[in-house]
């Protein structure tokens, strides 16, 4: 599923899509996913198959119009998407943030994005 949604998001942020970690000086804009959960589904006999995915999308950029436009066009990629093994991807939630922990001092702008993907996983 992780290929598959970095796929789907290659035409944003030129490109720049990390999982978990950007790299130390990674160009901006750019955009970091993370699986937030992953439950397994399963029936009377074992495992499903299916699997509601979480994932939470994090944009960073120099400024605020940036990471709102990109925001937009990553909502526009997936809200309601299915192909695939992708049944449908929902938008949870979305959610402005600071792009560092209290304390540190940067001017990154940062707007976070959880979606659920209904996946079902190859057999």
């Amino acid at each position: 599923m992780q290929e598959l949604l970095t796929s789907l998001l290659a035409p944003v942020a030129g490109g720049r899509r990390y999982w978990l970690r950007a790299p130390q000086k990674a160009a901006r804009p750019y955009v970091l996913l993370q699986v937030i959960s992953a439950p397994p589904n399963y029936h009377m006999r074992g495992a499903s198959g299916y699997v509601p995915i979480r994932v939470q999308i994090d944009v960073y950029a120099n400024t605020y119009t940036e990471v709102t436009a990109i925001s937009r066009q990553i909502k526009g990629i997936l809200s309601g998407h299915s192909s695939g093994p992708i049944q449908a991807v929902f938008i949870e939630s979305e959610r402005d943030l600071p792009a560092a922990d209290a304390g540190d001092v940067n001017n990154l702008f940062r707007n976070s994005i959880d979606v659920t993907i209904h996946y079902g996983e190859p057999s």
